[in-house]
């Protein structure tokens, strides 16, 4: 069983996952003039940043497939428990292995942030 998927669909898994909670300030925050901070905290966010090691070409179809543009439910693994979130991706990078004998492509890695929304 995966650790991470999009809707019902499995993805392959990782080498890293690097998950940042995230708190979103209201838009009035800042500093007064004696420098004391002042605003209101309007929500907690994640922003998983993902990293696969060697894929075969299948496999990164996939993710990108999945992970569309625009929103999207994604489900993975955090303090200690399956957390669901509706979400959207960032830049996906993809560094390019090529053939290596076997008649598959590769991919040497894969990247991508995914962002709650």
């Amino acid at each position: 069983m995966s650790i991470l998927s999009s809707g019902n669909t499995s993805l392959p898994d990782p080498v890293s996952i690097s998950v940042n909670d995230e708190i979103i300030w209201s838009s009035d925050t800042g500093r007064t003039l004696s420098g004391m901070m002042i605003g209101d905290v309007v929500a907690e966010k994640k922003n998983i940043n993902i990293k696969w090691g060697i894929l075969p070409e299948a496999d990164v179809v996939l993710i990108k497939r999945m992970l569309t543009a625009g929103f999207f439910p994604f489900t993975f693994r955090d303090d200690g428990m399956k957390i669901s979130i509706e979400s959207y991706r960032g830049t996906l990078s993809k560094e390019h292995l090529g053939y290596v004998g076997d008649g598959i492509y590769y991919y040497r890695s894969v990247s991508v942030d995914i962002i709650q929304r």
